[in-house]
Formats: structure tokens, sequence, C-alpha cells
């Protein structure tokens, strides 16, 4: 499955950083299910954040579903679309893991990266 995730972040204070993974998706590899006139599909998306230790910090899961029309369907096919995730962290090193599993070709995909939030 085609996904590609971004970090980015802003200090709110010395102490306190916000996170934001911006997970980008291709719907041309993702399956859908054609139904009442609509493209039906539902990604889960897990992601966690974990120290530079190896330890979990904070983690959530988002399930996006889609019932897209054609149209949209192909406007998205060509830009593709964004899901934002936030989270409140320390300053500090990072290991982000992303895991997306869509629910109508089954399909997973899973990405790591890391983040450095200076101090």
């Amino acid at each position: 499955m085609p996904v590609e995730f971004q970090t980015q972040f802003f200090k709110k204070d010395e102490a306190q950083a916000r996170l934001a993974i911006l997970t980008h998706f291709d719907l041309r590899g993702i399956h859908f299910q054609k139904a009442l006139g609509r493209n039906n599909d539902e990604l889960t998306i897990v992601t966690g954040i974990f120290d530079e230790n190896g330890n979990f910090v904070t983690g959530l899961s988002k399930i996006v579903s889609m019932k897209l029309l054609d149209t949209t369907y192909t406007k998205l096919s060509r830009s593709g679309f964004t899901v934002k995730s936030s989270f409140d962290v320390k300053p500090g090193t990072y290991l982000v893991r992303l895991v997306v599993r869509d629910a109508v070709g089954a399909q997973m995909a899973a990405r790591n990266g890391a983040v450095v939030i200076p101090y």
C-alpha cells in the first residue's frame, strides 16, 4: 500500500512540544469496493511514538471511512490525501512507527522514522 509520512513539531515552551505526523496516501494502490455508486474502504492507522531507548511514549489509532463518489475518487486519485495526528511530547529523540491496514484489500503497510525535538 503506498503510504508515506512526515513529521513536524513546534515547541510550546522549554518543556513541551507538539509533534504532528502527516500521513499521505496514494489512492491508486488502495482497493475499493463499489456499492451504491460509491467507492468504499476503511483504513485503520496506528501511530506509536517511542523514546530513544525504545520505550513506548504515546500512540493512537484512527479509522478513516471512505465512501467516495466517482468524481471525488478521480480527484483524490491524482493528489492523494493526508491524515494528521498530533501528540504532546517533551523535547527529545523519538522513533515514530506507523502501521496502516485497509479493510477491503486486507493490505498492510508499515513505516518507521525518527524525529529530534531540540531542548
